[in-house]
C-alpha cells in the first residue's frame, strides 16, 4: 500500500464541508486524507499518519466511543466543530498550526515530488510485467498514460474502447491526438453494440454505472489476454473515491458509485495500478502540465467515465442517444466559437426522457427535452453555476431545436454542487 509522508487524516464525524477542509489544508503543502469515523484503527494506522483531525458539524458531535478509540492510538489529535456552510478560514489556520506544531509537518508535499514518487511506485509494483490502461482521452487517463509510459515504457498497452456512448467524432479525435503526441501501443476496440445491448431497458443510474464498469473490465480482460498483462491502469482520482464511499459509515451516504470504484466486479482478475488516486482534479491537471502533456488534452472539459450514459437520463435507446450526441456537439461548437469554452470548467447537454408540446414549421410537435449545464470548480468537490450570456444560450437553443430531430425544447440547469452533483446521474 502506498503511503504519503506526513499524512494527516481527517476523520468525518458528520462534517459536510470536510472535503473542502481537506483540500484547503493540502493547499498548504500538508497531505490530507479523509476517512469515516467507522474506520478501524488498524486500517487507519496502515497510512502511517502523523496526526488526526476529528471533524464534525456542531449538530453532529456525538459518537464518544469512536472518538475514544482514536485517542487511544496515541497520535496527536485535534477537534474541529463547524457549522455547515460557514467560513472556516480561522479553523483551517488552526488546523494547519496543529499540523506544524503538534505533528511536526514540514509542509513538504509537492506535486513535482509526487511525479518522482509515482514513477518509483509504479516500477516497484509492476516490475517487468505489462500494464493495460483503459484510455478515454480525458485528463485523468491521459495523465496516467504519461506517468505509466515514463515509468515502464513499452510495457504499457493502452486500449481505447468505443462503448457507443462517446461524444461526436471522439474515436477519431482521440486516436489522432495520441498518435501525434505519444509513442505507445494504442489499440482501438469498437464495442458499441456490446455496451448498448447490455444497457437496453436499464434506467437506474447506479445500475447503468455498474454495467458500464463491468463491461469495461470484460473488454480489458480480452485485450489483456493478447498482451499477458496482469495489471490494469486506471484514472481513478480522489473525488471518485470520496463520492463512492459513505463518509459517515452509513451506506445510504454514498453519493454515487464511480465505474472505476463502485462498479468494479468482485472477481477482478487484474491488479490495479492507480497512480493519481490520491489527487484532486486540479492537482491531476498540474501533474499533466509538469509531464508536458499538450493543452488540447489537459484543457478539454472533463468527461465522465460512463460517458454519455450518465447524461442520458432513463433507459438508453440508440435514436435518443444520437440526439444527445448531436446536441452535445452543438454546445461545444458554440462555446468554442464564442470564446466561452475555456472560461468554463465543464459545459454539456443532458437528455431528458420527457416529451413536451411544441411548434415547428407551423406544425404541432411532441418531442424530447435537452438540459444545458455549465459550471466552474477548482477540485470537483463543489461547483458554481456559470451564467452564460443569454445570446449564447439563445444560439445554442436555436441550433439544437432546429438541427436535432426529435428535440423541441431546451432548459438551463441553475443548480450548484451541492445540493446537486456535477453530472445528472
Amino acid at each position: 500500500m502506498k503511503q504519503t509522508p506526513e499524512t494527516v487524516v481527517l476523520l468525518n464525524f458528520g462534517c459536510r464541508d470536510i472535503q473542502q477542509l481537506a483540500r484547503a489544508i493540502r493547499d498548504q503543502h500538508i497531505y490530507t486524507m479523509v476517512m469515516p469515523y467507522t474506520v478501524s484503527c488498524e486500517r487507519l494506522l496502515q497510512e502511517k499518519p502523523v496526526g488526526l483531525i476529528i471533524c464534525s458539524d456542531s449538530a453532529t458531535c456525538g459518537q464518544p466511543a469512536a472518538r475514544e478509540k482514536f485517542r487511544e492510538t496515541g497520535l496527536p489529535l485535534f477537534e474541529l466543530s463547524l457549522t455547515a456552510g460557514q467560513d472556516y478560514t480561522a479553523q483551517v489556520a488552526a488546523a494547519v498550526d496543529f499540523c506544524c506544531r503538534e505533528c511536526s509537518c514540514r509542509k513538504s508535499w509537492r506535486l513535482d515530488k509526487f511525479i518522482d514518487e509515482a514513477v518509483a511506485d509504479i516500477r516497484s509494483q509492476v516490475g517487468s510485467e505489462r500494464v493495460v490502461l483503459g484510455l478515454s482521452g480525458g485528463v485523468d487517463s491521459s495523465v496516467v498514460a504519461a506517468l505509466l509510459q515514463r515509468a515502464i515504457g513499452k510495457q504499457l498497452t493502452c486500449v481505447f474502447v468505443n462503448n457507443g456512448l462517446l461524444r461526436k467524432n471522439e474515436p477519431e479525435t482521440v486516436q489522432e491526438i495520441f498518435a501525434r503526441n505519444f509513442a505507445m501501443d494504442l489499440r482501438y476496440v469498437d464495442a458499441s453494440d456490446r455496451f448498448l445491448d447490455k444497457l437496453q431497458g436499464i434506467s437506474d443510474p447506479e445500475q447503468k454505472r455498474k454495467i458500464i464498469g463491468k463491461e469495461f473490465i470484460d473488454v480489458f480482460a480480452e485485450a489483456a489476454a493478447e498482451t499477458n498483462a496482469p495489471f490494469l491502469g486506471q484514472g481513478t482520482i480522489y473525488p471518485d473515491i470520496l463520492e463512492s464511499i459513505p463518509l459517515d459509515g452509513n451506506p445510504a451516504g454514498v453519493i454515487k458509485s464511480h465505474h472505476n470504484v463502485g462498479g468494479l466486479p468482485e472477481d477482478l482478475k487484474f491488479q490495479l495500478v492507480e497512480p493519481v488516486e490520491r489527487l484532486f482534479k486540479d492537482e491531476v491537471r498540474q501533474v499533466g502540465r509538469m509531464l508536458g502533456l499538450p493543452g488540447e488534452l489537459l484543457d478539454r472539459h472533463p468527461f465522465p467515465g460512463p460517458s454519455l450514459g450518465v447524461r442520458h437520463l432513463g433507459a438508453i435507446k440508440r435514436e435518443t442517444l444520437a440526439m444527445l450526441r448531436e446536441a452535445d456537439a452543438i454546445v461545444t461548437e458554440e462555446l468554442l466559437k464564442s470564446g466561452w469554452y475555456h472560461k468554463t470548467w465543464q459545459s454539456f447537454a443532458v437528455f431528458l426522457p420527457v416529451k413536451t408540446v411544441g411548434m415547428k414549421n407551423h406544425q404541432r410537435t411532441y418531442d424530447y427535452v435537452i438540459a444545458l449545464r455549465s459550471i466552474n470548480t477548482v477540485d470537483a468537490m463543489t461547483a458554481q453555476i456559470v451564467r452564460l450570456p443569454w445570446e449564447l444560450i439563445d444560439s445554442i437553443t436555436a441550433r439544437i431545436v432546429n438541427e436535432v430531430k426529435g428535440i423541441n425544447r431546451v432548459v438551463y440547469d441553475t443548480t450548484p454542487k451541492p445540493p446537486g452533483t456535477i453530472e445528472w446521474e
